[in-house]
């Protein structure tokens, strides 16, 4: 009854909603132990065109690199942050599929390699937070009133930065030269998810999945990666990454 009930609320939802598609960067972010004895180095980045956090050097030669040593990503651990043996699963899939889209797109502009050596950046990056979409109370807030409701959702997500039941993952990113281990960039950021499935012509295939915000976010991160790169030497075809329809809220 419980099931049948949820999917009565969600059929009924979706033809309701509409507003953002894929989520956006979230006010704020933690820095953790991955980013190690560089934390102190970031500062806050020019909002919506940078990551949340960031530190680049002044004295890196972007120029000079033309290799890319890509180390896995890994999955940051934290004693407050809980997953069951399954969500851990389900995050190392898309983990490695992250992994894999960064590394096709990074080859169209740098040679992939898997030794140090002159002009080889060392990539590493960590997924340090995320939180499943809870996908039954997000399409359902759209069938029930205020203050769960759509003029509820504006309102948490005004008070929250994010809408209610969504998702959110953080990630945070080094570059270092791969052979002197001198820091080129660090940074942390973190986006959440959207509560509606339609604008206009843009569809979020992913609504109905609870990792589907998280997706989304890893897909951004994977063409902000590339676009920062083109951007820092000076490339003349750098492609900005869509940042996704805005929310309510700040």
């Amino acid at each position: 009854m419980k099931t049948r009930l949820s999917l009565v609320l969600m059929t009924a939802s979706l033809a309701a909603l509409a507003g953002c598609a894929t989520g956006r960067q979230a006010r704020s972010v933690k820095p953790t132990g991955f980013l190690g004895e560089y934390r102190p180095l970031l500062q806050a980045g020019k909002p919506g065109e940078e990551e949340l956090l960031v530190y680049r050097s002044p004295a890196a030669k972007w120029t000079e690199y033309h290799k890319i040593l890509l180390e896995p990503v890994t999955i940051w651990k934290d004693p407050k942050w809980k997953l069951s043996d399954d969500e851990k699963k389900d995050l190392q899939k898309l983990v490695d599929s992250f992994q894999a889209t960064l590394r096709e797109k990074l080859s169209a502009d740098y040679e992939m390699v898997e030794h140090e050596g002159p002009g080889v950046m060392r990539i590493q990056a960590a997924i340090t937070n995320t939180q499943r979409s809870d996908t039954p109370l997000k399409v359902a807030s759209k069938a029930i009133p205020f203050p769960y409701g759509t003029g509820g959702s504006y309102l948490w997500a005004f008070i929250t930065g994010k809408p209610p039941f969504v998702g959110e993952v953080s990630m945070e990113f080094l570059i270092k030269d791969s052979v002197t281990g001198e820091l080129l960039s660090a940074s942390a950021d973190r986006r959440v998810g959207a509560d509606t499935i339609v604008a206009g012509q843009n569809v979020n295939t992913e609504y109905l999945n609870s990792w589907g915000d998280v997706k989304y976010s890893l897909i951004y991160w994977t063409d902000e990666v590339v676009y920062r790169l083109c951007f820092l030497r000076g490339g003349t075809n750098c492609v900005k990454p869509k940042q996704g329809l805005k929310m309510p809220g700040p």
